[in-house]
């Protein structure tokens, strides 16, 4: 086969979690030959331009190896194969530049400081700030990585609470039980759901979930015995820390907290883990080109299905922990509108990348508290009667939207993957006259 027929993978706006996924998504669906040694990428030599090696294949052979190409003409990172397809992938090391040291460092000293100077309310409110992370990288997941766009992601935060909910009470489950319960009937909702995109995609899905988002609160009234109907549950069982941790209503506060944040971060490790497995680069080859993935053996019905079935789980997660936080639950706080920011939120951080979905929901809160404060000035004139609309959170956050679609159009992810491609060259120019 020649270079020329060879296919190679669509470049995509982000995945900036792995940087040699473009290059390698659709080699381990690659078919191995047997009896042939494979072919391997050699270092350029010092007076030639620095290449990447992509995806390719001998014209004599029938063997996969590797081919020398441009990276912005067949995808980043480099990609070393053995007879056995993808067992035996190498990909460049990630240079983390200064800014994200910078970020890391803000965000780790915020959530060692907050909690220790918050009141009980804030100190809920910031924790469900946390936990809204988990929603929008659901919405990450079925968009970013799957390339199936859903506008009803809050109709899975709002099923993850309600299933909580009613096993903590009426099932009478311990606390993490339900917290998993909730999770999995969120999960099996989102696939049921994600059936439709194995016949329908892009805007028409889009549509479909939406329409979801629409009528689940109608739905919802009308099934009292799981969402309380049109008065809502309340949850009657705590989640109580133990003696030694402290009784007051603060330590409860951080009790809650911690907990949360040690299932956030567990939820964002397991899903950086499936994304970077082999269903999880089936899941971004069926976004990039699902004829060729299908050519290469992707199961198109499993990949999507499982995709929206991960990026429900989370949303379900989140709705499961704001009932711990909350203990109560109704069709009131989940409205279509809901799940429209929560979309947005996550093409404000950045599609395909974990951090992305961090990204936006800070940037949105920063924002946020910064329109309260701006909203309180007065005697101002026509210039304070400006002001005083930063005070709606709707507002700020749809201003914040239509400014930094058009500034950063790969979300604010992008400012960091910018600076990072433009450092690549230089180091790989540095590394070749070395």
């Amino acid at each position: 086969m020649s270079d020329d027929n060879w296919p190679s993978p669509m470049p995509r706006p982000g995945d900036d979690d792995d940087p040699g996924a473009e290059a390698s998504v659709f080699a381990v669906f690659a078919p191995p030959e047997a009896d042939e040694p494979p072919e391997t990428a050699t270092l350029p030599e010092a007076d030639e331009p620095s290449e990447t090696a992509t995806l390719g294949a001998e014209p004599s052979g029938g063997v996969l190896g590797v081919r020398r190409g441009s990276p912005t003409a067949s995808g980043v990172g480099t990609a070393i194969l053995s007879a056995g397809g993808a067992d035996h992938l190498e990909r460049p090391r990630r240079r983390i530049g200064p800014l994200s040291w910078i970020g890391a460092v803000l965000l780790g000293v915020w959530l060692v400081a907050m909690p220790l100077t918050s009141s009980v309310t804030e100190l809920r409110q910031n924790t469900q700030i946390i936990v809204m992370v988990l929603a929008v990288l659901g919405v990450n997941v079925a968009t970013g990585y799957g390339g199936m766009i859903s506008l009803g992601h809050g109709v899975f935060v709002a099923v993850g609470a309600f299933a909580a909910a009613y096993a903590v009470d009426d099932l009478a489950l311990p606390w993490a039980l339900s917290i998993l319960a909730g999770t999995a009937f969120a999960g099996v909702i989102g696939a049921l759901v994600g059936l439709p995109a194995l016949r329908i995609k892009g805007i028409h899905l889009a549509l479909v979930t939406l329409g979801l988002a629409i009528v689940f609160q109608p739905l919802a009234k009308r099934v009292p015995a799981f969402s309380g109907g049109v008065s809502g549950r309340a949850v009657g069982a705590e989640l109580v820390p133990p003696s030694w941790f402290g009784t007051s209503r603060w330590t409860e506060g951080l009790y809650h907290y911690l907990i949360c944040l040690v299932v956030v971060g567990l939820a964002m490790w397991l899903t950086h883990n499936i994304i970077n497995s082999r269903p999880g680069r089936a899941m971004r080859a069926v976004r990039d080109n699902d004829t060729a993935s299908a050519v290469y053996g992707v199961n198109l019905v499993a990949s999507r299905v499982s995709t929206f079935a991960v990026s429900a789980s989370l949303a379900g997660l989140a709705g499961a922990l704001g009932i711990v936080l909350v203990p109560f639950a109704s069709q009131e706080s989940y409205p279509f509108q809901e799940s429209l920011v929560l979309y947005a939120t996550a093409v404000l951080g950045g599609l395909g990348s974990l951090w992305g979905s961090v990204l936006g929901v800070a940037i949105r809160e920063v924002f946020s508290r910064i329109g309260e404060l701006l909203g309180d000035v007065s005697g101002l004139g026509p210039l304070g009667e400006f002001l005083r609309l930063l005070d709606e959170e709707q507002f700020v956050f749809g201003v914040l939207l239509v400014a930094l679609t058009f500034v950063f159009p790969r979300g604010l992810i992008g400012m960091f993957k910018r600076r990072q491609d433009d450092q690549a060259p230089r180091a790989d120019r540095h590394g070749a006259r070395a």
